[in-house]
């Protein structure tokens, strides 16, 4: 019944009312208006008037809910608006993230959780979204974080083990030597500066620190380069011994024979013995 009053109203209108309407090959061509498909939703040719006259009301108005994307040419403050109706908060604390368990020892930096928000307000996302982002992305942080620790310790159990093959039972004295010459050259800088870039864990730094460790520890040693300078070779050492203020026992002057210990020491490190270089 509805059908037959809905091609009643439409017939009535003049066949030379022509409107532009788009085939379905995607051409448009004119048509008779009373055949434009928007037409059979009304069941009355009053119901067509009165959305008409509605729709001309509505001409130049914002419908409820409908937001502007910005383009080129607006302003900061039309962005801003933009980027609030979505949701954004009003300022970069307002993004609060959920509570996750991390490892034991393991932080987040306030500076990054604070660079987060920034870039989260300037990309104008809503607290919701950057919720999601952060319980999706840290889990990602905790297995790299926990890959490059497994990594790391592997690494430094290799290192340790190429170092008990060569060393054995000297080891432990070996890495204590180190470490102590390793402060001695650059204090708790260098030390940390080796720890975070891991070269501490290198069986060849390691070595290399323990071969100075005679010459940085030893009680006096490091300022007796510079006393003995050029002369210090193994003839003037030779000659030195020959001196009664070393050979001879009631003349012997224990600062000369000091001097002359030290100055073994300094040609051939780490494995003088008094006497056996002569």
């Amino acid at each position: 019944m509805i059908e037959k009053n809905v091609k009643k109203w439409q017939m009535t209108l003049p066949e030379e009312w022509t409107v532009r309407q788009m085939g379905e090959d995607g051409v448009e061509a004119d048509i008779p208006l009373r055949d434009h498909p928007a037409l059979a939703k009304y069941a009355t040719k009053d119901e067509a008037v009165k959305a008409l006259v509605h729709a001309q009301r509505m001409l130049g108005k914002t419908p409820e809910g409908y937001v502007r994307v910005p383009g080129e040419g607006d302003t900061p403050e039309d962005l801003a608006a933009f980027y609030g109706a979505l949701g954004r908060p009003d300022k970069p604390d307002g993004y609060e993230f959920p509570d996750m368990e991390l490892p034991d020892g393991f932080q987040l930096r306030e500076d990054m959780l604070g660079g987060l928000r920034e870039k989260a307000f300037e990309l104008g996302l809503t607290p919701k979204q950057v919720a999601g982002l952060y319980q999706w992305f840290l889990p990602l942080v905790l297995d790299t974080h926990h890959s490059m620790e497994a990594e790391a310790a592997k690494l430094r159990e290799s290192e340790l083990q190429s170092l008990r093959s060569v060393h054995r039972g000297d080891t432990p004295s070996l890495l204590d030597s180190a470490l102590r010459a390793a402060e001695a050259v650059g204090g708790e800088e260098l030390l940390a500066a080796l720890d975070a870039t891991g070269a501490g864990n290198r069986a060849a730094v390691i070595s290399a620190f323990a071969k100075i460790a005679p010459l940085v520890l030893e009680s006096g040693l490091r300022g007796s380069a510079r006393g003995w300078g050029e002369d210090l070779s193994i003839e003037r050492l030779r000659e030195m011994m020959r001196d009664p203020r070393y050979k001879d026992p009631t003349k012997r002057d224990a600062s000369f024979v000091k001097k002359v210990n030290q100055g073994f020491e300094l040609l051939y490190p780490g494995d003088y013995v008094p006497g056996s270089r002569v």
